[in-house]
């Protein structure tokens, strides 16, 4: 059955303009207030800052599994944004700090994340994120032991979500979601190791 044209129904073309233009605010409305919770106060307020709600993102690992940041609620996380022709990032993962705290807290509840950001300093490639995890830099000989966390190329662009600039850079989120840290540069094993305990206890 063909749908009839609406002024045959009795509905005047005006009175479907108005629902149509109500409708359309209602969107444009919803999409900057949600903007809006970006930069509002209080505990509930999602944003970059430290003591806000980190903005929730879903990414798929090089390994094909999605990696959804509201489901590690209950969880310390740490998330890594980094590239694989990244020097810093290079020394950091061959210096083994991420991996040593990685192996003493992972049992209690410490979740890590590393995103490859792509670009100059980056790939666009699931196999050279992947084996950079490995321990193999770009064109060397392996370099440090297999990372035991997920690796995902940045396709959604969370890193424009976190205007994560400099790399490596970190942000540390406690159990509830809320970032209590955001690092830019090489870490030491001491500080994160202290770090993460303080948030595990």
């Amino acid at each position: 059955m063909r749908e009839r044209d609406p002024q045959a129904r009795g509905v005047p073309r005006s009175v479907l303009t108005v629902a149509v233009l109500v409708a359309a605010t209602a969107v444009v409305l919803g999409v900057l207030l949600a903007r809006a919770g970006m930069n509002a106060q209080g505990p509930d307020a999602i944003g970059i800052a430290e003591g806000q709600l980190a903005p929730d993102f879903t990414i798929v690992d090089v390994n094909g599994t999605a990696w959804n940041l509201a489901a590690h609620r209950g969880q310390v996380v740490l998330i890594d944004f980094m590239g694989v022709r990244c020097e810093s990032c290079e020394r950091e993962m061959a210096s083994d700090a991420l991996q040593s705290v990685f192996n003493r807290h992972a049992v209690h509840g410490l979740a890590f994340l590393s995103i490859d950001v792509g670009g100059a300093l980056g790939t666009e490639s699931g196999l050279e994120a992947w084996r950079f995890m490995q321990g193999f830099p770009p064109g060397g000989t392996r370099q440090w032991g297999p990372a035991e966390w997920p690796i995902a190329l940045d396709l959604p662009r969370v890193q424009t979500t976190y205007q994560a600039t400099a790399f490596p850079t970190k942000y540390l989120l406690d159990r509830t979601g809320h970032i209590v840290w955001k690092h830019e540069g090489i870490v030491t094993e001491a500080d994160l190791d202290a770090r993460i305990q303080a948030l595990l206890v």
